[in-house]
């Protein structure tokens, strides 16, 4: 599975995704830094990578292009919620999901749960 990590999450959040094997890249890192909201769901098309934010615009699969079908997860905590909190809790999550069960959905991880629903085919 691929990961697109958005400018809004914790910049420690990448390297410990990729410690648990996965591919993962930080819009920071690969230019989109500041970007539109559509050009980082460019990025994850190319990449056919599972866009992690907090961006409610990135958030809303009736905003998704046609071609995204990999998936976002959506982080539904408090504002002052320690980076430590928030990459711990997708760790946990990624480690304990199904990779079917994330791609081609639109998760939301809140405080005391995760919800995920599936919202574009994979074939």
């Amino acid at each position: 599975m691929n990961f697109l990590v958005d400018e809004n999450m914790p910049r420690s959040l990448a390297p410990q995704i990729a410690a648990l094997g996965f591919s993962v890249q930080d819009v920071r890192d690969i230019g989109l830094r500041g970007h539109p909201d559509t050009e980082v769901m460019e990025a994850a098309i190319m990449a056919d990578a599972i866009i992690i934010t907090r961006d409610r615009g990135l958030a809303d699969p009736r905003s998704w292009t046609e071609g995204f079908t990999a998936g976002a997860i959506f982080i539904n905590l408090p504002d002052d919620t320690p980076a430590n909190t928030i990459n711990a809790k997708i760790i946990e999550l990624l480690s304990n999901r199904l990779p079917s069960s994330l791609l081609g959905s639109f998760t939301t991880l809140e405080v005391r749960r995760a919800l995920s629903r599936p919202v574009r085919r994979r074939l």
